[in-house]
């Protein structure tokens, strides 16, 4: 797909809503800004449990289903958004708790290595009711704490920590879903960019399939 638009001038983009949340871009800038220094360690939570509406395909289909390629590759694309930086190593272990069938995984627990030399770990599952999902970002001079803030709706916090304290960080909430599209038919007349292009959504893609991968091996995958 991303092939053939580059070929025809086509424009292509990736629904991967989180970039456009206002907590992720707030974090983006702050870790752009230097506000923790040097970023060294993050940690995604995206551990909830899979609504019955939803469910379907996702835990019973051996080929598409699957916590991986549902949830951890909007975690993975987050995390290149906000780090500005691209993993290099994916390991991984997958739980089949009680939701996934015929060997399809409901929960995910992954360690990336980044090109900075940064780890993340990924915590992703469908099977864990009134759970909290969060995105922290570890720096040696300071962290980012977001609570509630992997999810399609407006919400969640974020913290900032220094040497000055803990303190708010300000944050207006909009539409994930209507800034997205607003970015792209912008970026249709000639104005700016897609939220994430076609060639995010096939690097986040990649770091996914190798997460799958290295589960399935047990080894570390390199990309």
């Amino acid at each position: 797909m991303v092939e053939a638009c580059d070929r025809a001038g086509v424009m292509l983009a990736t629904n991967h809503h989180l970039r456009n949340a206002a907590t992720h871009r707030a974090m983006r800038e702050l870790v752009r800004g230097g506000a923790i220094g040097r970023p060294l360690f993050a940690r995604v939570h995206h551990s909830v449990y899979l609504r019955p509406l939803v469910q379907g395909w996702r835990i019973h289909d051996p080929q598409g289903g699957g916590v991986i390629l549902d949830i951890v590759v909007h975690d993975v694309d987050a995390l290149r958004f906000v780090l500005g930086t691209e993993p290099v190593q994916a390991m991984a272990m997958t739980q089949s708790a009680y939701l996934g069938t015929d060997g399809v995984e409901d929960g995910v627990m992954a360690v990336l290595r980044f090109d900075d030399g940064l780890l993340a770990h990924v915590h992703a599952a469908y099977t864990t009711r009134n759970a909290v999902t969060g995105f922290e970002i570890l720096g040696d001079q300071g962290s980012l704490l977001a609570r509630d803030v992997m999810s399609v709706a407006p919400t969640g916090t974020v913290i900032l920590r220094d040497a000055a304290g803990e303190r708010p960080v300000p944050i207006e909430h909009e539409s994930l879903y209507a800034r997205g599209v607003a970015l792209f038919c912008a970026a249709m007349k000639g104005s700016g960019q897609p939220a994430a292009t076609g060639h995010d959504g096939l690097r986040s893609l990649e770091v996914s399939l190798a997460v799958a991968h290295s589960a399935r091996s047990g080894a570390v995958v390199t990309l």
